[in-house]
């Protein structure tokens, strides 16, 4: 009886620290949730709505995720798991990108300026290749201000779906470059994680 209740006590403390840590990853996921819909009420314009949306929605599967995993057996530090569910990887059967489980809602043409910084990661790609990529066979074309506005928009939305992590770093003279530290390539998909942005080029 004696090493059985041993056992038991062992369990119940590894249960109690379980619960303990899960209670403090669903208060993260909460406040992140929170700050999210703070901002969500400060959106810029009309149009940025849905991607808002689509990104606070999302939330909720983080959060199952999140209590998931402070309950997994054998699971990471705290602080490499957050790392984990804020990395930015691209989703190649989906032509997508997540922040960790979340999907970011991206217009296309945010989506083709992520393509390109992900192929040239972690090498900047300049404001001009931008544009060109963009706009070479376009019958109008949009200024150069235009990208700006388009990396801040890709900035923001990044931050948001990660909790405030900016994923991309702005090479004086050079253009941006996304920061491989934040970025992690999916397992066994090398083959085919290069996103499609070489489809549009010129």
């Amino acid at each position: 009886m004696g090493a059985e209740g041993n056992s038991l006590a062992r369990l119940l403390r590894d249960a109690e620290a379980r619960l303990i840590e899960s209670r403090r990853s669903v208060d993260d996921a909460l406040d992140l949730v929170r700050r999210a819909s703070e901002l969500s009420q400060d959106a810029p314009a009309a149009g940025e709505a849905p991607a808002l949306e689509a990104v606070l929605d999302s939330h909720r599967e983080e959060l199952v995720g999140l209590v998931l995993s402070a309950l997994e057996k054998g699971a990471k530090p705290r602080e490499l798991r957050n790392d984990y569910f804020n990395s930015l990887v691209y989703r190649p059967e989906e032509n997508q990108y997540r922040v960790g489980r979340r999907q970011v809602g991206l217009t296309e043409s945010e989506k083709h300026v992520l393509d390109l910084l992900w192929q040239a990661m972690p090498q900047p790609v300049s404001r001009g290749n931008i544009h060109q990529a963009l706009y070479a066979d376009a019958a109008e074309q949009a200024s150069m201000g235009t990208i700006d506005v388009f990396v801040s928009n890709l900035r923001q939305k990044l931050k948001l779906a990660s909790g405030g992590r900016d994923f991309i770093h702005s090479v004086r003279g050079q253009g941006w470059a996304l920061k491989p530290e934040f970025c992690r390539h999916r397992a066994n998909s090398a083959d085919s994680a290069e996103p499609e942005a070489d489809r549009h080029r010129a």
